[in-house]
């Protein structure tokens, strides 16, 4: 069944013009049709269409299911092409993060200013709410962009985890540091020319923990999912 992200007013269940378009004529909803909204509390309600012409939607009663983490998640991305950005953006939300942070690294092979973000932010936020729609989650992640890797201190977590090239190898050490009792956890992912010497120190300094992705050197797209898929697969147990 289709899931949107909507508002709701006195059960009147509002979506945006481009969902209003998708559920119209692409989905060609009819009334009585059943649809799931997640209302701006970020609870989970069946709803169904009263009329199409104009479009009433009514929203119904809630849905028991969770398909969140019981941890947030937040993935530092370093900065990649842009269909390597919008690719791991996607798979993030698939694999449940809370947040996505694109951070400019020493060895990035693309640059970003704050003004190319925030030009590139409704895309990056609509890739995030059709992934999330999809998978049927409760929420859309956020995605945040910082200058450097010397600002990651700012959104750390309860475990800090590095999947460092360099530290390829066996990957017994990444599920035993996630079996500890916390409520947040983050990854950091290097781009496509990895991290320099001075980050990887830095982030030492931080408390970052190394992590292995395993004996072979992964793409930076691939090693974010890789990461992603490991904490959630850990977290859900």
């Amino acid at each position: 069944m289709q899931r949107y992200f909507a508002s709701t007013f006195n059960n009147q269940v509002i979506l945006d013009k481009d969902d209003v378009f998708h559920l119209t004529k692409v989905m060609r909803v009819k009334s009585g049709d059943y649809i799931e909204i997640v209302d701006e509390n970020h609870r989970p309600y069946l709803a169904v269409v009263v009329n199409v012409n104009p479009l009433i939607i009514e929203k119904q009663e809630p849905i028991i299911k969770n398909s969140e983490l019981n941890k947030n998640v937040t993935l530092f991305f370093g900065l990649a092409k842009s269909d390597k950005v919008e690719f791991v953006i996607q798979k993030a939300t698939e694999l449940g993060a809370s947040s996505v942070i694109l951070f400019q690294g020493k060895r990035s092979v693309v640059k970003f200013s704050n003004e190319d973000f925030e030009r590139k932010l409704p895309r990056f936020n609509a890739i995030a709410k059709e992934a999330a729609e999809q998978c049927h989650r409760e929420i859309i992640p956020e995605i945040k962009y910082i200058k450097s890797i010397n600002e990651v201190d700012k959104y750390m977590c309860d475990l800090n985890l590095f999947a460092y090239e360099l530290s390829a190898g066996s990957t017994n050490g990444f599920d035993e540091l996630i079996k500890s009792n916390l409520n947040s956890v983050s990854v950091i992912v290097g781009p496509e020319g990895g991290f320099d010497e001075s980050e990887a120190n830095y982030l030492d300094k931080l408390g970052f923990k190394r992590v292995s992705l395993g004996k072979r050197i992964l793409r930076c797209e691939t090693a974010a999912v890789y990461a992603l898929s490991v904490l959630a697969f850990n977290i859900e147990k």
